[in-house]
């Protein structure tokens, strides 16, 4: 058994700001805290020698998957996207977050410390689900989409506590859309949709005619959060990000699943084109405790996390 997305791990400059943001700007709570260093962190966090991190873990009260790990490192870092101007470059790029009125959520953004990057756009999803979307920065610059959902009454979005919500989706842009969704449904994952987005270069800020390739996918079970976005640039191809995509460098550092039989799962991920990242190694894994712990590199060199605990 292979989870949803139970966490996505960011560094950031500032562990105490970041918490107030997203505490401020979304109402999460503080749900796990730990100190990540020593060998056995370094070899499946790619961490240098002697870096060490405090790690809180966020989400809405009660929340146990689709959470946020937020870890400040002791030396400093620079977002390994940059200023985004190779927008088309591969691996996870966006936590994507639902809220009850896109309008009033950006303004508590803004007045959190954050920055708006598109303003809200209206769009069709599929027949039974359109959305209000826009693209945000955190401080640290790590891109929120924060979106309102106009479900149907049939979708399987519909039902919806009216709080903001867990992490949605992390999406992460790829070079082949439909060879990553065959990797992670490979995985146990299920499409949810699949859309070629056109006329749509403005909210992306990309180059004329370039569509966007997007693949949802999630864990079929008993949540719809924690979901995997595929994104593919057609015609806009970049390059992959895995040099740069390391502590103490800022940024959405990896995704993390839960599995049953962590060897079992180590073999089929090796089985459908994961690279190991290290061997097995024992954590303590905020906010689970300890755990067996292995790291991959995805198809397009985006860290995956898988854990078992206990």
């Amino acid at each position: 058994m292979i989870s949803e997305l139970r966490v996505a791990t960011v560094a950031v400059a500032d562990l105490e700001r970041s918490c107030a943001f997203y505490a401020d700007t979304f109402g999460y709570v503080r749900l796990g805290e730990g100190t990540v260093g020593g060998p056995a962190a370094e070899r499946a966090w790619q961490m240098p020698p002697g870096l060490t991190g405090r790690a809180v873990v966020m989400g809405p009260e009660g929340a146990t998957t689709g959470l946020l790990r937020l870890v400040g490192f002791d030396a400093p870092g620079e977002p390994y996207w940059g200023d985004y101007s190779r927008a088309q470059d591969y691996g996870h790029y966006a936590l994507n977050i639902r809220v009850p009125e896109i309008r009033t959520a950006i303004a508590r953004l803004r007045g959190a410390g954050g920055r708006s990057k598109s303003e809200p756009t209206h769009w069709t999803v599929m027949p039974d689900l359109s959305a209000w979307d826009s693209l945000s920065y955190d401080p640290d610059g790590v891109i929120l989409d924060v979106f309102e959902l106009e479900p149907g009454e049939a979708s399987l979005l519909a039902g919806y506590d009216g709080r903001p919500s867990e992490l949605q989706t992390v999406a992460m842009h790829v070079s082949d859309a439909r060879a990553s969704a065959a990797f992670y449904q490979g995985l146990g994952y299920a499409e949810l949709y699949e859309k070629l987005i056109e006329r749509m270069e403005s909210f992306f800020r990309l180059p004329p005619e370039t569509g966007l390739h997007n693949i949802n996918l999630y864990m079929p079970g008993d949540t719809l959060t924690g979901r995997v976005e595929i994104a593919q640039y057609v015609g806009f191809p970049g390059r992959d990000q895995r040099d740069r995509a390391v502590p103490p460098r800022l940024g959405i550092l990896s995704v993390s699943m839960e599995t049953d039989d962590l060897d079992a799962t180590s073999a089929l991920v090796t089985k459908l084109g994961g690279e190991p990242v290290c061997e097995p190694v024992e954590l303590d894994l905020p906010p689970y405790g300890p755990a067996r712990v292995r790291t991959f590199f995805g198809p397009d060199g985006e860290v995956l996390e898988f854990y078992q605990c206990g």
